[in-house]
């Protein structure tokens, strides 16, 4: 065995005699009993290691007495004999034995000890400051950044009595920031950080809470031997967090937390405002019974956010709060994190215990704000995709339509204006992709026209207006539907304007009894009075099959338009298969810097914003955990989402795809013989068929379109806009999808994919904006 293992080896056995020890013991050879003691220790333990510098010691005092004098080194000496008097140097002070080092040092006695330690504090800290800070209890729950704050109390004797409270041991994780050594590996925090302390200043009293900080000893840990003067909480219990700050200000007691991200100080002067809101508010909505639930670290999360406020950490702290549970198991720390923040707070904490700090308040430290390269400017990101309707636009358009409402067709009818916009508000519950509503109606004489509005698109996934086409589509078979259900025939023209391929409809009516081959031939009678019933719906549910019965009936709908066909895929091994292609165009869909405009532009984040917009997709419809709520919220920054990719993980973004993809008891694919926009704009009427049919029978829908635009986008815009990313994998996953789907016929269009499944239905239904905002008579 080497000698290092032989070293380890007899650390370990001492620690294993030792291990609930953190107390040194006092000999005074001055005290013949404690005399003997000493004596009969050193004979008993050969190993034991003595430090003997009291001579130096004794040489700093008298430097210390007299700060005028410039000693030389005889006078120094012969100073110290003065001093002495008659005293032999062995029996000066005290011996302390630390019995998990197996080490007995010999110091100065308390009064001298304290005199020589403090000495270079003086003016920093007055000797009238340091005999106040002298009388101060303070306790420190958690000892991870506590550690850092706790020995620097210690070294700065802040106070004259430190409570610790931690129920963990120590990993070899937690010395990437705790400063120990492997020997301690296994020991319980409290123990290593009172050894710590007690090794730099014996005479400072250490209480330790080893089973951590509970609501039986919480008391105890408050007041026994006299109440606290200040409690420094950085504990990972949030329970114990909200708890341990009521009892703080039950008893007026000052509370003070450091998160080590961005050296974010809290203080909370319950000693000068005893009725104010713990943590400032922040979590008074939370419930101490569910806190004490929390066992993950990705449970935490949410809850963690709340109190150190989301928004306010840092672009690290948000990309690796995504990453929890991926890539990494907790939130990461530094240990120049912990360590600034431990003087920090330690700083705080002198000036608070001698009044000189009265506030309440949250502070930030922030060394990448402070300490940074002032001139560099982030690069501008290339914008590849920017559309508007504008002026002009919307003038040749009109001025289309006054011209073509003139040409004369007596066999139409003129439609009362209150029931045109009865037949448009239907057409606007038509679904869109992120609910963007890409659409504008005008009515001449006895006509109606569909209009795109290019500004409300995706540019990264409406490639050659495919996703807007599809909404399109949806909406013109609303206004067929609605047009039949009220006892019209109706003559639908797909791009009137040659020249014009945004007046994407002009809609004839006719007498229900008028027939001609050019009129629409549809099954209102099926579908008109479920329309108002469609909606998407994003829970997630356990599998149940769907029967046959219903899904040959989706597929008899679906052919209904002409072209169309229907594949349905309810194998679950083949689901799966789909649902991982689904979830990692999903994640490449997100961290595209388009792709993450659109995800921010189309998401409604409150109530509020979700009712004054009314459009986009409303959080609340899409069934996420907590967690997943935070992790969407984290995305929203795109340097998290830049960081991400640096790091190549946003394997969260995956996750809830596949958790619902999962769960689908069948998937769909709409596609048609050719790919054109006739081809989508009619798939578009078939994917609003099937949502209706499917959700009349009990059937919930959840589109999973992206994946369906982003290779159309790959195949007929030959990658154009593509990151080098969907470059290299897109390609590889639209191989896997063909070969999943069995499509043998490259040019075939895939239109539309979707989940079906059995649940409950969705509680919360997406917004439409107001008909008159996009509806204009021009009569």
């Amino acid at each position: 065995m080497s000698l290092i293992s032989e070293q380890l080896n007899e650390l370990s056995l001492i620690q294993a005699k030792f291990g609930n020890i953190f107390k040194p013991e006092f000999y005074r050879i001055t005290n013949e009993n404690e005399k003997q003691l000493l004596a009969y220790l050193i004979k008993a333990n050969q190993q034991i290691q003595v430090c003997d510098f009291i001579n130096g010691q004794l040489q700093e005092y008298i430097k210390y007495l007299n700060p005028s004098i410039k000693f030389s080194k005889l006078d120094l000496e012969n100073a110290v004999n003065v001093h002495l008097n008659g005293i032999s140097i062995q029996d000066y002070g005290l011996w302390v034995y630390y019995p998990w080092s197996n080490k007995l040092v010999h110091i100065l006695d308390e009064h001298e000890f304290i005199e020589v330690r403090t000495s270079r504090n003086q003016y920093k800290i007055t000797r009238q400051e340091r005999d106040i800070l002298a009388t101060k209890k303070i306790g420190v729950i958690g000892l991870s950044v506590g550690q850092s704050v706790s020995v620097t109390l210690a070294q700065e004797r802040i106070c004259t009595e430190l409570r610790l409270a931690d129920f963990d041991s120590l990993e070899l994780t937690n010395l990437n920031r705790i400063r120990t050594g492997i020997h301690n590996l296994g020991l319980p925090k409290v123990y290593s950080v009172a050894r710590e302390i007690s090794e730099i200043d014996p005479f400072i009293k250490v209480i330790c809470y080893p089973e951590g900080l509970t609501e039986s000893n919480m008391d105890d840990f408050f007041t026994a031997g006299g109440n606290l003067d200040l409690m420094i909480e950085e504990s990972d219990g949030f329970d114990i967090k909200i708890l341990s700050r009521y009892k703080a200000r039950e008893l007026k007691i000052p509370v003070l937390m450091e998160a080590s991200d961005r050296c974010m100080v809290d203080v909370e002067r319950f000693d000068l405002e005893p009725n104010r809101d713990i943590l400032h508010g922040l979590v008074n909505h939370l419930d101490i019974e569910t806190l004490k639930t929390l066992k993950t670290n990705e449970e935490k999360i949410p809850y963690m956010l709340d109190i150190v406020g989301a928004d306010t950490i840092s672009l690290r702290a948000k990309a690796s709060m995504l990453e929890i549970g991926e890539t990494i198991s907790t939130w990461p720390q530094l240990a120049s994190a912990v360590n600034l923040g431990g003087g920090i707070t330690a700083d705080v904490a002198r000036r608070l215990l001698l009044n000189y700090f009265t506030e309440s308040g949250r502070y930030y430290v922030d060394i990448d704000e402070l300490i940074c390269n002032k001139t560099v400017s982030k690069p501008k990101e290339n914008v590849v995709f920017k559309s508007h309707l504008g002026h002009q636009k919307m003038n040749e358009i009109e001025k289309f339509i006054h011209a073509d409402a003139l040409k004369e067709n007596s066999d139409s009818i003129f439609i009362d204006e209150e029931t045109i916009i009865k037949i448009v508000g239907v057409a606007c519950t038509a679904p869109s992709g992120g609910n963007s509503q890409p659409w504008l109606w005008l009515r001449k004489n006895k006509n109606l026209y569909l209009i795109q509005d290019v500004t409300r698109s995706s540019p990264l996934l409406d490639f050659n207006n495919i996703a807007s086409n599809i909404a399109l589509g949806a909406a013109i078979e609303n206004v067929v539907l609605t047009s039949q259900k009220f006892g019209y025939s109706i003559q639908v023209k797909l791009f009137p304007d040659v020249n014009n391929t945004l007046i994407v409809a002009e809609f004839i009516f006719y007498k229900s009894s008028f027939n001609a081959t050019f009129l629409q031939k549809d099954y209102a009678h099926e579908l008109a009075d479920f329309i108002g019933i469609r909606t998407t719906n994003r829970n997630i549910e356990t599998r149940i099959e769907i029967e046959d019965n219903k899904l040959d009936y989706l597929k008899n709908v679906a052919t209904q338009i002409d072209g169309c066909t229907l594949k349905i895929i309810t194998n679950p091994k083949i689901i799966n298969e789909l649902g991982n292609i689904v979830a990692e165009v999903e994640k490449m869909r997100i961290m595209h810097p388009e792709g993450h405009r659109n995800f921010l532009d189309e998401m409604r984040w409150t109530k509020e914003e979700n009712e004054l917009k009314r459009d986009g997709v409303d959080v609340a419809t899409c069934d996420l955990t907590i967690t997943e709520l935070t992790g969407f919220k984290m995305a929203k920054d795109r340097d998290v989402i830049d960081l991400l990719e640096n790091w190549k993980g946003g394997k969260a973004f995956e996750k809830l795809s596949q958790k619902s993809t999962s769960n689908a008891s069948a998937m769909g694919l709409i596609m048609m013989p050719t790919c054109n926009d006739e081809s989508y704009i009619n798939g578009g009427r078939a994917v609003q068929k099937v949502w209706i049919a499917a959700n009349k029978l009990g059937v919930a829908f959840q589109p999973q379109s992206p994946c369906t635009f982003l290779f159309s986008r790959l195949v007929q815009g030959k990658a154009e806009g593509l990151n080098q990313t969907m470059i290299e994998r897109l390609p590889i996953l639209h191989k896997k999808f063909k070969q999943i789907l069995e499509i043998e016929n490259d040019d075939v269009c895939e239109v539309f994919l979707f989940r079906l499944f059995v649940g409950k239905k969705s509680v919360v239904k997406s917004l439409r904006r107001n008909v008159e905002d996009m509806y204009k008579n021009l009569d």
